[in-house]
């Protein structure tokens, strides 16, 4: 995958639901549904490398979801409730495939409850922001 191919998939990423996009000062990580599936992509802003470019199963993105939001987006920032995270989390019912999409859209629509200034993309018109990086 190229850089224009990484753009056009961050493009088209709200076609077929809500991604997740986050982007640190360091890196961009997504995880894009695709008609059951989810692309997983992300790319290096130091390297100006793409370092993830695979479809995963809804289990699999759902395991690297909970591990990018509770990992690496937790020790980035400066105010994440993991504990108010972990809790909305676990009163979601349904397997991992059923509760992927609803944690995506929890914590676009809300990412206020859960920390401050979270770094991620909650609409097309807010790419030029992450554009800006690439």
């Amino acid at each position: 995958m190229s850089k224009t191919e990484f753009i056009t998939a961050l493009e088209q990423a709200f076609a077929e639901g809500i991604p997740f996009i986050d982007y640190t000062e360091f890196y961009t990580y997504a995880l894009i549904p695709k008609g059951g599936q989810y692309l997983e992509i992300s790319y290096d802003f130091e390297d100006h490398e793409i370092m993830e470019n695979r479809t995963l199963d809804p289990i699999k993105a759902y395991n690297n979801f909970c591990e990018e939001v509770e990992k690496a987006l937790a020790e980035e920032l400066e105010l994440f409730y993991l504990n108010k995270w972990r809790d909305f989390k676990a009163s979601l019912s349904g397997d991992e495939a059923e509760k992927l999409p609803k944690l995506i859209e929890e914590l676009v629509k809300n990412s206020d409850t859960y920390g401050k200034d979270i770094p991620i993309i909650k609409s097309p018109d807010q790419l030029a922001v992450l554009k800006e990086k690439l």
